[in-house]
């Protein structure tokens, strides 16, 4: 049996062909069964099991798969999908998907008012799938299990009522970019279906159709019974108009008007990841029910900025929903959450472990260890990328081991409006990433871009800061009293901790009001950067820890995310 809990950013990771697929069907499947048990009539659906032609009842709610459509949620096909070295057993095991739901406080209330069952907060569910029948159980323990189990049809319908997905398959055909349409089509009439105008004309029209619907039933009925006397009666059921598909086709112009059935795979497939993004951003806006969204290879067909430009948005929309992706591309690697990579190889998946495992799996071949770190923290300038290590050393035992291992790299970028470029070159080895920046307006800026445009998570940007200072660089966390000689030494002036006093600055100015103020000769931001290096060489070089004690609450709080516990 394989299981892993679902994250709100879920990656299966692994080669072609070990089942990241499969998975991710079992798991759409799984809802849809869910939905389409909620559907079923409940003298039908109270049993929790369905046998012989009635299975026909949870494969053919949606008219989709009616019309034979291959690329939605496929049915369970036992000739296709059971083992085929198994089949010939006399006993043969049903297929099982068992998914466990965890409800909030707010939703244990609603689950108790619509079922009349009280629940702790996990609500776990077992589909068996086997050659002739498909059932639902809920597997609740106790003496109050049977009171679940005869609810089955009322507690499928409360998941169906909060719970919705889209399955994305690798391979994006016209059927596939239809579905999502209406799927969007069916956000927007949900929210015009509030209106009491709306509810009356459907209301109407489903009345006029059952009403032609029942004379045929009633003609069928004497036709019939001519040749099968034995029949008591016909009744034939309406689906609601609003099950309807909205959408027919979609023609584009690009130069020549065409169907887009009619355009080629990478055209569609780019056509639906087009649609995913706007469906996201209903979703998020709509946030009436929780969300799934499964993609499978979505790096098919796709450039590569249109790659990174994909992982952020699969990284916003999981802030409010879920989002399981099934991949072979160390761009989409769940860095925040090493445990959320499933590791899919051997016919078996299991939470990755550790980046090297993600690495392996995925056979990324890494040039030297400056590459091949698991954690990378991004720092401005390079004397930052030297100061900020030099700190840690003295509040985290292992930061000299990890530098030197490689584990951890601390790698400037020279300049915050650079460090996205860096950043996606960095995600595609694999590695957790954070970055630090200074407590200016160009810092604060980058902070705010980076995380509104899914860049990276809020907890993995960090701007360090010196209580009472504003703005301030990395020179102003460190005491001056560690540098003061060597920039003394340097320049051959002698500068004053006074010098760097003035909360209202930050360091670099501070520095060339000094340095003015003292007849330093030379370019400004020559003998900057100078100072910058010197102050950098102290840090280095001390001997207890070089930081202020005022700024040490922001160090600890780096300490604290570099090295997880």
């Amino acid at each position: 049996m394989t299981t892993f809990h679902v994250h709100d950013l879920t990656t299966l990771i692994g080669p072609n062909n070990e089942g990241k697929s499969n998975l991710l069907r079992a798991l759409a499947l799984g809802m849809r069964i869910i939905r389409s048990w909620s559907q079923l009539p409940e003298d039908l659906a109270q049993s929790g099991e369905l046998s012989g032609q009635r299975v026909t009842l949870i494969y053919g709610v949606n008219p989709r798969i009616e019309r034979g459509d291959p690329d939605v949620d496929l049915p369970f096909n036992w000739q296709q999908d059971y083992p085929l070295s198994k089949q010939s057993s006399r006993s043969t095991r049903p297929t099982e998907i068992r998914m466990k739901f965890v409800l909030d406080e707010t939703e244990r209330e609603e689950f108790k008012a619509q079922t009349g069952l009280q629940i702790n907060g996990d609500l776990p569910i077992v589909l068996q799938l086997s050659r002739t029948s498909t059932s639902i159980g809920i597997l609740k323990q106790g003496p109050s299990g049977s009171k679940y189990q005869a609810n089955a049809h009322k507690i499928a319908t409360f998941i169906a009522q909060r719970v919705t997905h889209v399955l994305v398959p690798a391979v994006r055909t016209m059927e596939q970019v239809r579905n999502i349409l209406n799927e969007l089509a069916n956000i927007r009439l949900s929210a015009l279906a509030e209106s009491n105008e709306y509810k009356l004309a459907i209301q109407q029209v489903n009345e006029l159709r059952k009403a032609a619907v029942q004379d045929v039933q009633k003609d069928l009925q004497s036709s019939i019974s001519t040749y099968l006397p034995t029949i008591d009666s016909v009744e034939i059921t309406t689906r609601n108009f609003l099950q309807s598909d909205s959408i027919g086709d979609i023609l584009i112009d690009d130069g020549s008007a065409t169907l887009l059935s009619q355009k080629g795979d990478g055209v569609k497939s780019l056509f639906a990841l087009a649609l995913i993004q706007r469906l996201a951003r209903e979703r998020l806006d709509d946030a009436k029910d929780s969300f799934i969204l499964l993609v499978d290879e979505p790096e098919a067909h796709l450039h590569s900025k249109a790659v990174h430009d994909l992982q952020l948005l699969f990284t916003k929309l999981s802030q409010r929903q879920q989002v399981i992706l099934a991949t072979h591309n160390s761009v989409f690697v769940n860095r925040e959450v090493v445990e959320a990579n499933i590791l899919v190889q051997k016919n078996a998946a299991s939470p990755a472990r550790s980046v090297s495992t993600i690495r392996d799996t995925l056979g990324i071949q890494l040039a030297d260890n400056l590459d091949s770190a698991e954690i990378v923290v991004l720092t401005e300038g390079v004397t930052d990328a030297e100061i900020i290590p030099s700190v840690l050393k003295h509040v985290q035992s292992t930061t000299q081991e990890d530098l030197l291992t490689g584990r951890i790299v601390f790698k400037p970028t020279t300049g915050a409006g650079k460090l996205r470029s860096h950043l996606q070159r960095e995600k595609s080895t694999g590695c957790r990433i954070i970055v630090v920046l200074d407590n200016d307006k160009a810092g604060e800026d980058e902070a705010a871009l980076l995380i509104s445009q899914g860049f990276l998570d809020q907890k993995s940007v960090f701007i360090l800061r010196n209580a009472g200072h504003k703005p301030s660089e990395i020179e102003d966390l460190i005491d001056p009293g560690v540098y003061l000689d060597e920039i003394s030494s340097l320049f051959g002036r002698t500068f004053k901790a006074s010098h760097f006093a003035d909360p209202k600055r930050k360091w670099g100015d501070k520095f060339t009001k000094a340095a003015d103020a003292l007849g330093v000769a030379g370019d400004q931001s020559e003998n900057l950067k100078s100072a910058k290096i010197a102050v950098s060489k102290a840090v280095r070089a001390a001997v207890s820890n070089p930081a202020k004690a005022t700024a040490m609450v922001g160090f600890e709080a780096l300490r604290s995310s570099i090295w997880q516990p």
